[in-house]
């Protein structure tokens, strides 16, 4: 009974933390979209929604592997994910420039959805592989042109804390071979034991960013066939898979 209170009290905290705090960033963020430094209200307001979020649900990220991140190159970011922490914690660490693709779905929630449209960040429909694809690709190449980093998650969506590291899809290593980008892995530790999938509340805690070397993407022309195509790019799937492990 007292462990349900404790709960209970810990998850009602973290609502009135996250959500204000998200409220109040995400009309931030919406009205510098409007003015001559959108790029720099967009990065210091996404910045400061993560860093908040964490710091006063008493979450401290350490970052590592920062060497790894070259501040003029455009990365395709590609990350483990457990949690919402997660998306806090990317957005908080300020060497890196980054818009995440995300699932149609979160448009959905008050001004943080509209956020997400105005910030330029890729949204796309699950359940339409193919308007998926061209959207990916059209809104990739204005970020490329815009030196934005790209942030996709490897397994799709949050993966119960319980399994180590889940199935990798094809689709953000594609793009960024289609759009030439290097592959840039990420591993963030210890978040979904902080924020379990399907839990409101967070628990004070330390979790990790480790940025490992960046992975180059595969280029692949006409003379390449279908085949030689899918074992590159399965290597490369790997390479990453064991980056992102190998700090877990």
């Amino acid at each position: 009974m007292l462990s349900f209170i404790a709960n209970l009290i810990n998850a009602i905290r973290s609502t009135l933390i996250v959500v204000p705090n998200t409220c109040f960033w995400a009309i931030f963020c919406c009205l510098s979209t409007f003015t001559p430094w959108s790029r720099r209200g967009v990065e210091f307001g996404g910045s400061s929604w993560g860093w908040i979020n964490l710091r006063l649900n008493g979450v401290k990220v350490i970052y590592r592997g920062l060497e790894n991140i070259d501040p003029h190159q455009t990365y395709m970011v590609i990350a483990n994910h457990k949690s919402f922490l997660d998306i806090y914690a990317i957005f908080s660490c300020k060497a890196l420039y980054c818009l995440f693709v995300a699932k149609r779905e979160l448009t959905k929630i008050p001004f943080f959805g509209l956020a997400l449209q105005r910030s330029g960040s890729i949204i796309i429909d699950r359940g339409n592989r193919k308007e998926a694809i061209s959207r990916l690709q059209a809104q990739g190449k204005i970020l490329r042109s815009r030196e934005t980093s790209i942030v996709l998650f490897a397994e799709g969506t949050r993966i119960p804390a319980s399994i180590r590291l889940g199935k990798f899809k094809k689709g953000g290593f594609m793009l960024a071979s289609q759009l030439d980008l290097p592959i840039l892995p990420l591993t963030i530790a210890n978040s979904g034991n902080l924020q379990p999938k399907g839990k409101i509340a967070i628990k004070p805690g330390t979790l990790t960013l480790t940025f490992s070397p960046a992975i180059e993407s595969p280029s692949f022309n006409e003379d390449i066939s279908p085949k030689e195509m899918v074992r590159e790019m399965n290597k490369v799937m790997e390479k990453t898979r064991i980056a992102i492990e190998s700090h877990l």
